[in-house]
């Protein structure tokens, strides 16, 4: 089966994985010119390292786990001390999404710089236009394109009808040379800065409440306007961020929004991560779930029952998963960043609750062993 995958980043790339591992065939559309940097730490638990292991990938991700010292950012961001927490990963978003791409580029076609324009589904296949490509057909189309899904509405309709806003814009740039961490937090306002533990990489992370605004997604001037008006007069060390601000070239400025669905699927056209039932950056857990979306959704495709009967089945394998970490996701928006300052020490992370997902073993040699490094590991 030939099957479209609309998105390069962590939930695009990891489908594109594991659909060629199955033996279908991806292509993956994105509309920027490359893999996109910037955004914030994401942290990786439970199934989710499971998955990157299955992937004979987790030793890489390791390798670039930020080792997060006690001055990180406090929950939903930070991470306890690694002697706590000895399992937890935390890695920059885009260093996730770039192994993912380097893991499946050569298997896997990839189109930059274009997007999809119309979707007609029939019996048989679904007719792709894109923006700049010539027109294609697929035998199925899987929107991995994030919180503002084109696949999202031009299959299920507008986004209004799913996006459901917190109250929080985020905004999230790299800093040049050694930063300390540190917070700043006050009803309706917060920043940070985020360093490794070898002190190598620091990024900064800039919030602040609001209903919705209206802005140009692709205007980065507009949005480093739009924060520097918001976060102004707090103080000397947020004014220094403020400055760095206007000279980062990757800026990462969104609201902290969830997607809420009734259902995943529209005949041949299926969601996965974000722009199914993004859970906000507040949640910490998008990434995770993108990668155990990913590989549940091919693995359901490959059983063979159909893919209808495969949708389903993924769905009903995710849904108490995703309601949780929506949950944590409402919670880290109200009651770190809208709501008073908590009573205990910043630095303390609250413990998460458990994971309602279940990993089938889709592919031999997944059951209780490590797979052998697969066609992307070579």
């Amino acid at each position: 089966m030939d099957v479209l995958v609309c998105g390069a980043g962590v939930a695009g790339a990891a489908l594109a994985y594991w659909l060629r591992h199955h033996g279908f065939t991806p292509t993956v559309v994105e509309r920027a010119p490359g893999v996109r940097a910037g955004g914030y730490a994401t942290g990786l638990r439970g199934e989710a390292l499971d998955v990157l292991d299955r992937m004979a990938l987790l030793d890489q991700v390791r390798a670039l786990n930020l080792r997060l010292g006690d001055t990180a950012m406090p929950h939903p961001y930070a991470a306890l001390p690694v002697a706590i927490r000895p399992t937890d990963v935390e890695i920059l978003r885009d260093d996730l999404a770039g192994l993912l791409y380097q893991a499946t580029r050569r298997e896997v076609e990839y189109v930059f710089g274009d997007s999809i324009a119309t979707l007609e589904q029939t019996d048989a296949d679904v007719r792709v236009t894109f923006d700049r490509g010539r027109p294609r057909r697929f035998d199925l189309v899987a929107g991995a394109d994030g919180l503002h899904s084109r696949t999202r509405s031009l299959a299920f309709g507008p986004q209004e009808r799913f996006v459901r806003h917190l109250g929080l814009y985020t905004a999230v740039f790299g800093l040049p040379g050694r930063f300390a961490g540190w917070v700043h937090r006050v009803p309706g306002k917060a920043a940070g800065v985020l360093v490794a533990r070898d002190g190598a990489r620091a990024r900064a992370a800039l919030h602040f409440a609001s209903g919705p605004l209206a802005y140009d997604r692709d205007d980065a001037g507009q949005h480093k306007r739009i924060v520097a008006e918001r976060l102004a007069g707090e103080g000397r060390l947020v004014r220094r961020l403020l400055e760095e601000m206007w000279e980062a070239e990757n800026l990462f400025f969104e609201a902290n929004a969830q997607v809420e669905m009734d259902r995943w699927f529209s005949g041949r056209v299926v969601l996965v991560g974000d722009a199914g039932y993004c859970a906000a950056p507040a949640s910490g857990r998008d990434a995770s779930q993108a990668l155990i979306g990913a590989y549940i959704l091919a693995g359901e495709l490959a059983t063979g029952g159909g893919h209808a009967e495969a949708f389903a089945a993924y769905e009903r394998e995710m849904r108490g998963f995703v309601a949780e970490h929506q949950q944590m996701g409402r919670e880290g928006a109200d009651k770190f960043f809208l709501g008073p300052p908590p009573e205990e020490e910043l630095g303390r992370t609250t413990v998460a609750r458990p994971h309602l997902v279940r990993l089938r073993n889709y592919a031999p040699g997944f059951a209780g062993e490590r797979p052998s490094p697969g066609w992307a590991a070579r």
